[in-house]
């Protein structure tokens, strides 16, 4: 599992920008919107878009669409997983994400609370 992860990690980190928005809290909160999304889409979960209510709900729910389809193409064996290996997947990278971009960031400028 922690090898699929990595893989998926790295296709993240090499294609979607998304995960870096300019300061902690704002990277956090679309890191976690976007891998939500993306994990509730590869349970099969039924998303309602008249339910997604704030701007930023509609954007990681397109941004998860769009991940999700690019995994499913490059990682046919995603599918093949079953519910429960697919969300401790998907946490798995979340956490690796958060990790990677604000706990390990060496850019100061993430915690300014000016901006």
């Amino acid at each position: 599992m922690e090898e699929k992860a990595k893989e998926i990690f790295s296709f993240i980190q090499e294609r979607c920008l998304w995960q870096f928005h300019s300061r902690t809290w704002d990277r956090e909160q679309n890191i976690k919107g976007v891998m939500v999304k993306a994990t509730d889409i590869l349970a099969g979960k039924e998303i309602s878009i008249g339910k997604i209510e704030t701007s930023q709900e509609k954007c990681n729910f397109a941004d998860a669409k769009i991940l999700v389809a690019e995994l499913r193409d490059k990682f046919s064996w995603i599918d093949d997983m079953d519910v429960n290996a697919k969300k401790e997947l998907m946490n798995l990278v979340k956490e690796k994400l958060i990790y990677t971009t604000i706990t390990k960031s060496l850019n100061g400028e993430l915690n300014v609370p000016f901006y």
